[in-house]
């Protein structure tokens, strides 16, 4: 696999892992452990759900109460 960044991004990474002693395929590595799974949407995680608002008790709606276009 190989990924495209700049070579700014390139030396930060460089001089990170330099400073930690470790190569820049290690530094990436613990990066990514560290910041904890990554949902790849590939279908094993389970689907979120939709936020619930509880916005009191209204009923069911019908146009005539929301639009004053119908009589």
């Amino acid at each position: 696999m190989s990924l495209d960044i700049s070579p700014k991004i390139e030396a930060a990474l460089a001089a990170k892992a330099k400073e930690h002693g470790i190569s820049i395929d290690a530094l990436l590595e613990r990066l990514l452990n560290d910041a904890g799974p990554l949902n790849m949407g590939n279908g094993n995680s389970p689907t979120p759900e939709l936020p619930v608002w509880n916005l009191g008790v209204i009923g069911s709606l019908h146009r005539r109460d929301i639009y004053d276009d119908v009589d």
